[in-house]
């Protein structure tokens, strides 16, 4: 008889969760539901569209040219300065990304080259004319065998590479900016 009395009193004094006393934050007990789908009381969808240019972050801003947009490309200056330190990562990349298909010196002798067709020696009289914009578009779109990276290689990391890709089309026939710039190895 007793358990059977403990038992009827303990369930009298359970409650629902409906008939709490005190809400201590009404707004999250009673939250609204709102899906992303659904019309505001306006009419307008609760999904809304990001503000015309904006960039979500942690992305890169979007490269402003179609890849046949070489005219416009060819208008671009390098906008790093050519120090020590840039050639330094311009190097750097160069041997990560550049080096297996256009090889050390830029003489489209890669190692990958025996699978894939010669890539254009970038010490040749038709490259070494070729703006800093316009090797700065093809680095960030493509052509031919070679993969776009404007993905994996960020836009100061290719002028970077840039400097150093001018730097390689220098060095059979120094500048005497070079020499200033390498600290005049001759003396």
């Amino acid at each position: 008889m007793l358990p059977a009395l403990l038992c009827l009193i303990g369930t009298a004094c359970i409650r629902s969760r409906d008939q709490r006393e005190i809400a201590y934050m009404p707004d999250m007990y009673y939250a609204l539901s709102i899906k992303a789908q659904e019309a505001d009381s306006a009419g307008l969808s609760l999904m809304r569209l990001p503000a015309a240019g904006t960039v979500p972050q942690g992305t890169l801003v979007p490269y402003p040219l179609a890849p046949a947009d070489t005219l416009e490309a060819m208008a671009m200056l390098n906008p790093l300065p050519r120090t020590a330190e840039v050639l330094t990562v311009g190097q750097k990349y160069f041997n990560i990304y550049c080096i297996v298909c256009h090889g050390p010196r830029g003489a489209g002798d890669g190692y990958i080259v025996p699978k894939l067709p010669r890539p254009p020696e970038l010490s040749s009289v038709k490259v070494r004319t070729w703006t800093d914009g316009r090797i700065y578009h093809l680095i960030t779109n493509g052509q031919g065998n070679m993969p776009s990276y404007k993905t994996s290689i960020d836009p100061t990391t290719r002028w970077a590479i840039i400097h150093y890709l001018r730097a390689i089309q220098r060095a059979e026939n120094p500048t005497p900016e070079d020499l200033i710039l390498l600290g005049d190895s001759t003396k």
